[in-house]
């Protein structure tokens, strides 16, 4: 019995971490606040502790959740004012919505990774220059300003930066006219 317990409890775990953040902008969307939204999603996963069975496929378990959230949107609309909402979202619409956003979302992780895995394999000074340039988003004038040198410096600092980056890349780097690097060999 305990077995089957902890069996569900880890399920319902797992169906949370994946869940929750669509379910949550679905709400939100919905009634308008973060207090309202997040007791609303937390009130469907209560539910869903009552319903959700391991055997349960992960599109069984997005449609209940997306319903369940839609019946507690209700029924606090309910208990605020006494009348429905006035948008309706299509449950399948939403959860194709949240579906491509998750999509985005990792894509986006993805892509971070990959970005900071690059940086971590060149010189520090080429780290930095790209660093201020594109994660802070800083100028030419205010890149040289931070690092201490002068704005050519720093224009040449990222040059050869990006170029370092590029060669480290698992695309590879573009090469002008076959010559390899210039420097013969």
């Amino acid at each position: 019995m305990e077995e089957a317990f902890q069996a569900d409890a880890a399920a319902l775990a797992d169906v949370y971490r994946r869940m929750i953040r669509p379910l949550y902008r679905y709400v939100y969307r919905q009634v308008g606040n973060r207090e309202d939204a997040e007791d609303i999603a937390a009130e469907v996963f209560v539910r869903a502790t009552r319903w959700l069975r391991p055997e349960a496929g992960e599109r069984q378990v997005r449609a209940w959740l997306m319903r369940a959230a839609k019946s507690a949107i209700r029924e606090f609309w309910r208990a605020t004012y006494r009348s429905p909402p006035l948008v309706d979202w299509d449950v399948e619409r939403v959860a194709y919505i949240e579906l491509a956003e998750e999509a985005e979302d990792e894509a986006g992780r993805r892509a971070r990774r990959e970005v900071e895995e690059l940086l971590r394999g060149l010189p520090e000074r080429y780290r930095r220059v790209l660093e201020l340039r594109f994660l802070e988003g800083l100028s030419v004038r205010e890149t040289a300003e931070r690092m201490g040198v002068s704005e050519a410096n720093a224009k040449v600092l990222q040059h050869r930066a990006l170029l370092s980056a590029a060669r480290l890349s698992p695309r590879g780097a573009p090469r002008r006219g076959g010559e390899g690097d210039g420097h013969g060999g």
